[in-house]
């Protein structure tokens, strides 16, 4: 059993009740296409699947830097440092540091959500295909916390399988508010926000535990190495 892909969906499908804030006014404003049933159903699962190709395309983005760190000897470290990154932010991020985060991320938000506002009104399946990749790359904690988990992972197609799975963690959840209304209210909403720091201390400590794993095993190998050619490890 996978573990670390677990983890991945996990916090994709946790994660989804907290970016309902975020990505569910975008879903409800879908139009409908030729205004058929079968078309309105379609029309809002490619919006989904673009949503979660866009998150393999980050995960590729994330394998690159993880294997830049691979090739150095330092995934252990990277993994470690990830989960102790993660921790301090959410032990000293202050809302007023939060208010001033919060202010820059919706600026970079507003080309995002002009591109999405023109294909939004095209009634047409790659428009919202579009959409959804376009939302995918909207400024949102839960997909930077799944980028640091895959570049922890290693390797470019393990990063992007990382994402995928974090992807379909959010697909069932996204897809029930986009073709059902808004099912959940303000208290939903609050509940996981309150336990968003939880979830990200969660995946802290399972960074930090899968770096020191490897860590003790790049030990144990060195060791091996050094008994069987008498040299000494570097």
């Amino acid at each position: 059993m996978n573990y670390y892909l677990i983890s991945a969906l996990s916090l994709g499908f946790l994660g989804s009740f907290h970016c309902l804030g975020m990505c569910g006014p975008i879903a409800l404003s879908l139009p409908i296409v030729d205004g058929d049933a079968k078309h309105f159903y379609l029309g809002r699962l490619m919006y989904q699947l673009g949503r979660v190709l866009m998150y393999m395309l980050l995960g590729v983005v994330a394998g690159l830097i993880g294997i830049s760190f691979q090739l150095k000897g330092l995934q252990s470290d990277v993994s470690i440092l990830s989960g102790i990154l993660i921790i301090l932010v959410v032990l000293f991020l202050n809302d007023k540091l939060l208010s001033k985060v919060n202010g820059r991320l919706v600026k970079m938000s507003f080309k995002i959500k002009s591109v999405i506002g023109n294909y939004i009104q095209k009634k047409s399946y790659t428009a919202m295909f579009v959409v959804g990749m376009a939302n995918g790359i909207l400024p949102c904690g839960f997909v930077y916390l799944a980028m640091a988990g895959a570049i922890s992972y290693g390797g470019i197609q393990n990063a992007a399988l990382y994402m995928l799975m974090f992807g379909l963690g959010t697909l069932p959840l996204m897809y029930i508010v986009a073709v059902s209304q808004n099912l959940f209210g303000a208290k939903w909403k609050l509940s996981i926000n309150k336990l968003s720091p939880v979830i990200a201390i969660a995946l802290a400590l399972f960074l930090i535990h899968r770096g020191s794993v490897m860590k003790n095993g790049e030990a144990d190998c060195c060791k091996h190495e050094r008994v069987n050619t008498h040299q000494t490890c570097k």
